[in-house]
């Protein structure tokens, strides 16, 4: 009987532990997820050299739509 108490004993240590470290490593997961929202998301190297190699261009917006026999007639 005794040897069923201390077998019942152990399995209770051992549960305690795994709980104990799946709570830590939960922890820790969270705790990483939070620095990584709070840091500003920084542009890479690369994306900041693309963008200053190209030049910038204005844009003129073309709204004016060609009526149908305007398209048709080629005018």
């Amino acid at each position: 009987m005794a040897k069923n108490k201390q077998q019942q004993q152990k399995k209770k240590e051992r549960e305690r532990r795994v709980a104990q470290k799946k709570l830590a490593a939960a922890a820790k997961k969270h705790a990483q997820e939070k620095t990584t929202t709070e840091s500003p998301k920084t542009i890479p190297e690369r994306t900041k050299l693309m963008t200053g190699a190209v030049p910038k261009t204005k844009h003129v917006a073309n709204n004016k739509k060609s009526s149908f026999t305007q398209r048709r007639s080629g005018g």
